[in-house]
């Protein structure tokens, strides 16, 4: 069943805004699960253009959630009415009125799978709310509540590799849950993991996997050249950050900066 309307939080709290739009479905093993890294090419051919929650994820946040309180009596055949209002307002940056949909949609549904959903998302706000350990919690019990689901094993994984809890979030990605898919975050996220664990060959062997053309993102791009700097190549890391799409998050691009500074102070020593 493709459920299509949790949504995605990606590789850390703090890199949560860089642009991950991926067209090629075959690198998005979330794809049945999330709409928030599909770009516009794959909205318009794979998903239904009239449904409202894809207007919203095409920008039309404003004009969709006045579509929503103009259709409010049809929600009584639609059983994800208050989940997709929940979204809109998620992705409007609008936390707590999303926050008091998802509460409602969890008062009207009693089936794992949908409860499943609006934890994950409910989830996500504590995040952004940075409370931690609630969102830890809303993880977990979205991930009991769906084992097969995929977006809040990955979500959970995030909050562990965000507080260095690297075996744990090694754990749950390399599960069956993940096993034989290609995803790019996935892939970012081991990478991850075992260069701050200190494992540099399996470091290795998941950069390796990732697509080239990843690497301009700037997450990715400033982990990689710090995988680079331990390894002894400066001017290979130099060349990795000066060719990255700046994405104007002010933790990334903090910690891009801090990775120049060290850079070039190598540089000099040579």
């Amino acid at each position: 069943m493709k459920i299509l309307i949790l949504l995605f939080f990606v590789v850390s709290c703090s890199s949560s805004r860089i642009e991950r739009k991926i067209e090629d479905i075959t690198w998005d093993t979330l794809a049945d699960e999330t709409y928030l890294r599909w770009g516009e090419e794959r909205l318009n051919k794979h998903a239904n253009p009239n449904h409202k929650v894809v207007q919203c994820h095409q920008g039309e946040v404003k004009q969709t959630l006045n579509q929503f309180r103009t259709s409010f009596t049809a929600k009584e055949n639609d059983q994800y009415y208050w989940l997709h209002l929940g979204n809109c307002y998620f992705l409007n940056d609008s936390w707590l009125k999303a926050e008091f949909y998802y509460r409602l949609f969890l008062e009207e549904n009693k089936a794992p799978t949908l409860k499943s959903v609006a934890l994950n998302n409910l989830g996500l706000i504590y995040l952004k709310y940075e409370q931690w350990e609630k969102a830890k919690t809303y993880l977990q019990q979205s991930s009991l509540l769906a084992p097969r689901f995929k977006v809040p094993k990955f979500n959970l994984a995030q909050v562990y590799l965000q507080f260095g809890h690297h075996d744990k979030a090694i754990e749950i990605l390399t599960s069956n849950t993940f096993n034989g898919d290609k995803d790019i975050d996935v892939y970012f996220s081991l990478a991850n993991a075992y260069l701050f664990k200190g494992d540099i060959a399996k470091s290795k062997y998941y950069f390796s996997l990732i697509p080239s053309e990843q690497f301009s993102r700037e997450d990715i791009a400033a982990t990689y050249a710090l995988f680079l700097l331990k390894l002894g190549y400066n001017k290979e890391a130099f060349s990795i950050m000066d060719r990255r799409d700046r994405s104007n998050v002010l933790e990334v691009t903090a910690i891009s900066q801090k990775i120049e500074k060290l850079l070039l102070q190598r540089m000099k020593e040579e």
